[in-house]
């Protein structure tokens, strides 16, 4: 059997991008005829410069300079690509990749971050298809070529953009964003029961999840926890992540009243969505894209520019989330919700409506499936 070698193009910006390439890797694992090469073009071959860029983009959490210059960069990609003064960006990688390519050899690109470079291959003689997964509800023209073969797409607006820089139909598909199957499982109200239980959460008490973030990019925990631990038939639950000292602080302070539950970092976070009636996080295209899957409405709070402030105002729009600035909005409006069944049920329905299931299949097969167009097409233009 004939393989097809794919290279797959991650990093490590974020933990969206790469947890979408393992989630197309184990879809990949099901096709005996693909073989797959996970490349992280950054972190090989350009380490100082991506450890400062990681570095600078955990600052824009910050108001401040770093905010306002990614700012720049992500709303005024469209001016900006099109600028000569552009081309080192552009171009940025674009040795090491064609020499990667000389190297394995493969038949077709998959990126899982805007790689751009990957969209001047034609200027190294090299004809390979490539593929994108934009893992955002929005897309700046970092994500969008002509010279892309397809573009999948987390939702039908994100066309809009395509369109603006010229894209025609063929090149994209709405496919969603992969994540991991247990994401899209349904449980029964008996399943839910048990975890709560497992959790020691009382089955009458409302139960809202605070996901912190392990750069603490969820700023004034300590508030919003005192906020919520002192309402009744409330129950808190908030998910560290690696913040270790966040962990200790909380648990110094508070002491563990009954409402409240502390954990580090989870593997299990399907299972505390699912006993949580509401959501306290940021808006990854991940995170909302698990939020759609479970069916769990979504507080996001203080969404910074960029892709994270479009996703919110996306899924805000669908009146699947209510945005944050503030601790007193933030406490507010989720409560607001929590209290108000009529429109709890709505956003469950609302946010539910945004899924789409069983993503890095759609994408494998979809990508197999024009991959075979594409071998065709050149022999017919021998």
């Amino acid at each position: 059997m004939e393989k097809i070698k794919i290279l797959l193009i991650t990093a490590p910006y974020g933990n969206g991008h790469l947890a979408v390439a393992n989630s197309l890797i184990e879809e990949f694992k099901k096709h005996l005829e693909v073989e797959y090469i996970l490349y992280d073009l950054y972190t090989e071959d350009y380490p100082a410069t991506t450890a400062f860029i990681k570095k600078f983009y955990l600052k824009t959490y910050r108001k401040g300079l770093q905010q306002q210059t990614y700012r720049f960069f992500y709303y005024g990609s469209d001016k900006l690509l099109d600028l000569k003064i552009a081309k080192p960006y552009v171009k940025f990688g674009f040795k090491k990749l064609v020499k990667k390519i000389e190297e394995i050899k493969p038949d077709l690109i998959l990126n899982t971050f805007p790689v751009y470079c990957t969209y001047s291959l034609n200027e190294a003689n090299i004809n390979i298809p490539v593929y994108t997964v934009i893992t955002d509800y929005f897309a700046n023209s970092n994500w969008i070529s002509k010279a892309a073969r397809i573009h999948y797409l987390a939702n039908q607006s994100v066309k809009t953009q395509l369109m603006l820089r010229d894209v025609n139909e063929k090149q994209h598909a709405t496919t969603g964003i992969p994540i991991k199957p247990i994401f899209y499982e349904e449980y029964t109200d008996e399943q839910i029961r048990e975890l709560k239980k497992k959790f020691r959460i009382d089955e009458n008490n409302k139960v809202i999840l605070l996901v912190a973030g392990a750069h603490g990019v969820v700023p004034n925990v300590n508030k919003i926890v005192k906020y919520f631990t002192d309402e009744e038939n409330i129950e808190l639950i908030v998910i560290c992540g690696k913040n270790k000292r966040l962990f200790n602080k909380l648990n110094r302070k508070f002491y563990r009243p009954k409402n409240l539950h502390i954990y580090e970092f989870v593997n299990n976070m399907q299972e505390f969505m699912r006993v949580s009636d509401i959501m306290i996080t940021k808006p990854g295209g991940i995170t909302m894209t698990e939020a759609a899957n479970i069916g769990i409405p979504v507080v996001l709070y203080r969404p910074v520019y960029g892709q994270e402030l479009e996703n919110a105002v996306f899924f805000s729009s669908k009146r699947a989330a209510m945005i944050a600035l503030q601790e007193d909005e933030l406490v507010y409006k989720t409560l607001t919700i929590l209290n108000d069944e009529e429109l709890l049920s709505d956003m469950k329905r609302n946010i539910k409506n945004l899924a789409i299931k069983n993503s890095a299949s759609l994408i494998v097969n979809n990508l197999l499936e024009d991959y075979q167009k594409f071998k065709e097409e050149i022999y017919e233009n021998k």
